[in-house]
């Protein structure tokens, strides 16, 4: 099992302004991933036409993909990763897994005991298999020599990201791109290590919660991502 740890803390490279959190929020995720679609397109025709995939990270992530799938008229796929956290506080995440056996954890909470650790592995891995099976991510092998567009919702923490990044770069495609709607600054020289280039629409500092940037941030449900896949493939055949 591979493991790895992301401690860096690194500058950041990008000229993007700083943001507050009171300011320009996007309307739900939808709206966030319409805007970040021009950004993609950006990126030239003639190389999202060309074996490309937008790949979403569950559950979040999959509607703001759903929107650049549909703007660039690419296939819509999830690659399921799983956050790790301890009993006591579920919302901070210590570390995420991914497919391929890849393992990360946050190597300033090494105070937490080995058994908690494989107490929430077990559980993790398991739930890990289930949504991918769910949601149909696929054998990896299906992503080979593909240009991956990586989306999701927004990054505060960074551990789930770069799982799959790890993740997604044993596929190995032709380019790894990550899109997302905002980051926090400090995550962004870490997370372009991973990936050959990293999409942003706001890079703001001290990122405590991404759901300060959406006025409706609902919680999404498992059927909410099979919705959305589905929407995802009606769209794109219509207009092929």
């Amino acid at each position: 099992m591979a493991r790895q740890k992301t401690t860096r803390q690194l500058r950041d490279p990008s000229q993007d302004q700083l943001r507050d959190p009171s300011r320009d929020q996007w309307r739900d995720r939808r709206a966030a991933g319409q805007e970040l679609s021009e950004k993609c397109l950006a990126l030239g025709q003639g190389f999202l036409r060309s074996n490309t995939m937008v790949v979403a990270l569950p559950r979040g992530g999959v509607p703001v993909g759903l929107e650049v799938a549909k703007a660039l008229q690419v296939p819509l796929s999830t690659w399921s990763v799983r956050k790790l956290a301890g009993a006591q506080a579920p919302e901070v995440a210590v570390g995420a897994i991914a497919a391929g056996g890849v393992e990360l954890w946050d190597s300033s909470r090494e105070d937490i005991p080995i058994q908690e650790r494989r107490q929430i592995l077990a559980k993790e891995w398991q739930e890990l298999k289930h949504r991918q099976q769910y949601f149909a991510d696929g054998p990896i092998e299906r992503l080979n020599g593909k240009n991956l567009i990586v989306v999701d919702d927004g990054i505060a923490t960074g551990m789930t990201a770069a799982a799959a990044l790890h993740s997604l770069r044993a596929a190995s495609p032709n380019k790894l791109i990550l899109a997302i709607p905002v980051v926090d600054q400090k995550l962004i020289a870490p997370l372009q290590d991973l990936c050959d280039q990293l999409i942003a629409l706001k890079v703001v500092s001290n990122l405590n919660a991404v759901g300060e940037y959406f006025e409706n941030f609902d919680q999404l449900h498992d059927a909410d991502v099979i919705n959305l896949l589905g929407e995802a493939k009606l769209s794109i055949h219509s207009k092929v």
